[in-house]
């Protein structure tokens, strides 16, 4: 009886290791998965209005941490609308685009909203006449971790076309047909 007991205390023992050992080879895959930091930026060609409408969208978990190191560790982009102010600046000034000679094509600040688990800033600018391309330059979190990626999505001047930021990306261009 008693090595019946011993036998089973050590099958109990080997399972317990077992499945220790699986949760320890997914959590640094967890802690991966959730370090992934992603922007969707859409620049719309807007035929109606003749603007080009730019918006960003962050995920505000990035976002709060974002605003923690860069402005004041007590910063709180759910509630304080300063602080909102603050980052829509802060991707404001780390983003741009050009038209084909390199002139800047200037933003005009529209404003930024919380979304649920979202924060949206928007720009826009007039369309000039004659575009036949864009520069993009897009470091908003860039500065802040290298493993941040920037989508941005090009629409409503011909077919949608997609740049992607990562790691030392600078400036890309989208060619119009």
């Amino acid at each position: 009886m008693r090595n019946l007991t011993t036998m089973s205390n050590n099958r109990f023992l080997a399972i317990v290791a077992f499945a220790l050992c699986g949760l320890q080879l997914m959590l640094p895959t967890l802690a991966v998965a959730h370090q992934q930091k992603a922007a969707i930026t859409t620049i719309l060609f807007n035929s109606r209005t003749q603007n080009i409408e730019v918006m960003h969208r962050f995920v505000m978990h990035d976002a709060e941490h974002a605003v923690k190191r860069l402005f004041d560790g007590e910063a709180d982009i759910y509630k304080s609308k300063q602080t909102q102010q603050q980052f829509m600046q802060y991707v404001v000034d780390r983003f741009g685009i050009a038209d084909q000679a390199g002139q800047g094509i200037e933003l005009k600040q529209v404003g930024f909203e919380v979304d649920g688990k979202h924060m949206w800033v928007y720009q826009e600018a007039a369309q000039p006449s004659n575009l036949t391309s864009i520069s993009v330059a897009h470091n908003a979190l860039r500065d802040l971790w290298p493993t941040q990626t920037n989508t941005v999505n090009v629409e409503g001047n011909g077919p949608i076309k997609t740049l992607t930021f990562t790691a030392n990306d600078s400036v890309q261009s989208v060619a119009f047909d």
